[in-house]
C-alpha cells in the first residue's frame, strides 16, 4: 500500500514539473510586416512599442507598427490589448477590425532596440556624431574625424558649417577644427564663404576668429574678403577695428588695393576773390626772344576750409597696417606698390628726384 502512494505521488510530481516547464519552454512570437517572426518572452507593452526578452537574454522594443501578428504561448504573457467593436457589431463589424489589423503601416518605423526606447537619429545627428571629434584633446580622435570628413567630401560641409550657428553653442575647440576640416574640403560654396566671413567678424573666441582669418587666406575666397570689406566701410570704430584685425590677418593684398582706391578724395573749398584782389601782371614766357605776356592773377593768398581729409577706408588701412599716414589715396597707393614690390622706397625717392620740376608738380604733360 505504501509503495502505490509513493508511486502516485511521484507521477503527480512529475507531471506538476512537466506542466511547468512547458509553461516556461512556451514562446511568444512577433510576426513583422517584413514576415520575419522574432520570438521571446514579451514582459511589457503599450499601445506605441511591445518589448520582450530574445533568446540571448537582450531586451527588445518592436513599433507596433511594424507588427503584424502577436501569437501568444507563455503562460505569463499580459493579455493582447483588443480594439472596441464597430457600432453595429456583427460580422461587419469582425471584418472591419480585421482589414485596419491588415493594413500596412505608410512608414514602417525601424526596430527601437534596447529598453528604453529612443527615436532614430536623422542623418544629419549621424554625421554630426561622426565630426565632433574634431574638437577633442585626444590627436588620434581629432585624425580620425578628420579622415571621415575628408571621406564624406561635400556632404559633411553643411554639418561642418551648423556648427557656428549661435543656437548650437559649440565649444571653441570643435569650432576650430571645422574650420581645419572646411579648409580641407575647399573651396567652399557661397553659404560657407559667407559663413567664414561671419565668423571672422562676429564669433565670440579671438582664437576661432583667428583660425577663420587663416582659412579664408588659404582659400584665397573673394567672397569671403568681400563680406569682410563691407564691414570695413562702416563708421561705427568697433566695427572698424574688427575688420582691420581681420584683413591683417588675412594679409591679402587685393583688399588693400580695393580699400586703397576706394579712399574719397578731400573736399575743399576756397574762397572766392574779390574785386580788388585780381591784378593783371606782366610774366616772361621761357625762351629765346623773352616774350612778356599779361596774366591776370589773384594777389591774395588763397583761403578756404577742407574737409573730409580721413574715412573709413583709410581709418581701417591704418589699423591694418600700423602706419599713420592719413587719408590722401596716392600714399596709400605707393605704400601698396612698396608692399608688394612693384618698387622699394629708394627707387621711389630716386625717381621723383630724377623728375622734372613741372613733373614733381604733376603736370600730366610732364615726361618722367
Amino acid at each position: 500500500m505504501t509503495s502505490l502512494r509513493t508511486i502516485a505521488l511521484l507521477l503527480l510530481a512529475a507531471a506538476l514539473c512537466g506542466g511547468r516547464a512547458g509553461a516556461a519552454e512556451a514562446k511568444d512570437v512577433v510576426v513583422l510586416s517584413s514576415g520575419e517572426r522574432v520570438e521571446g518572452q514579451i514582459t511589457q507593452e503599450n499601445d506605441l512599442v511591445v518589448f520582450l526578452i530574445v533568446g540571448d537574454g537582450e531586451q527588445r522594443g518592436i513599433s507596433r507598427s511594424r507588427i503584424k501578428e502577436i501569437i501568444r504561448g507563455g503562460a505569463q504573457a499580459p493579455a493582447p490589448k483588443t480594439e472596441a467593436p464597430a457600432a453595429g457589431g456583427g460580422e461587419g463589424a469582425k471584418e472591419g477590425a480585421a482589414g485596419k489589423a491588415l493594413d500596412p503601416a505608410p512608414d514602417p518605423a525601424p526596430d527601437l532596440g534596447a529598453f528604453p526606447p529612443v527615436e532614430e537619429k536623422t542623418e544629419t545627428q549621424k554625421l554630426y556624431d561622426e565630426l565632433k571629434d574634431l574638437g577633442d584633446s585626444q590627436r588620434d580622435k581629432r585624425a580620425a574625424a578628420m579622415a571621415r570628413a575628408k571621406e564624406l567630401g561635400f556632404r559633411a560641409v553643411p554639418v561642418l558649417l551648423q556648427v557656428f550657428h549661435p543656437k548650437a553653442k559649440a565649444p571653441p575647440g570643435l569650432r576650430l577644427g571645422a574650420l581645419r576640416a572646411l579648409v580641407e574640403l575647399g573651396p567652399l560654396d557661397k553659404q560657407g564663404a559667407q559663413t567664414l566671413g561671419w565668423v571672422v567678424m562676429k564669433d565670440t573666441d579671438f582664437e576661432v576668429r583667428r583660425e577663420a582669418a587663416k582659412a579664408i587666406r588659404l582659400l584665397k575666397d573673394d567672397r569671403a574678403i568681400g563680406y569682410v570689406l563691407q564691414w570695413a566701410t562702416n563708421p561705427d570704430p568697433r566695427v572698424q577695428r574688427q575688420a582691420a584685425l581681420a584683413l591683417r590677418e588675412i594679409n591679402d593684398d587685393r583688399a588693400f588695393a580695393t580699400l586703397a582706391n576706394a579712399i574719397p578724395p578731400p573736399e575743399a573749398n576756397a574762397a572766392p576773390p574779390s574785386e580788388g584782389d585780381v591784378k593783371t601782371r606782366e610774366v616772361m614766357v621761357p625762351g629765346p626772344m623773352g616774350t612778356r605776356i599779361p596774366l591776370t592773377l589773384v594777389d591774395r593768398p588763397v583761403s578756404g576750409t577742407v574737409a573730409n581729409t580721413m574715412s573709413p577706408p583709410a581709418e581701417v588701412l591704418q589699423m591694418a597696417s600700423g602706419k599713420k599716414m592719413g587719408g590722401m589715396q596716392g600714399v596709400w597707393i605707393n605704400w601698396l606698390n612698396e608692399k608688394v614690390g612693384i618698387w622699394t622706397k629708394e627707387e621711389r625717392d630716386e625717381a621723383f628726384k630724377n623728375r622734372s620740376l613741372m613733373g614733381r608738380m604733376g603736370d600730366p604733360q610732364a615726361r618722367p
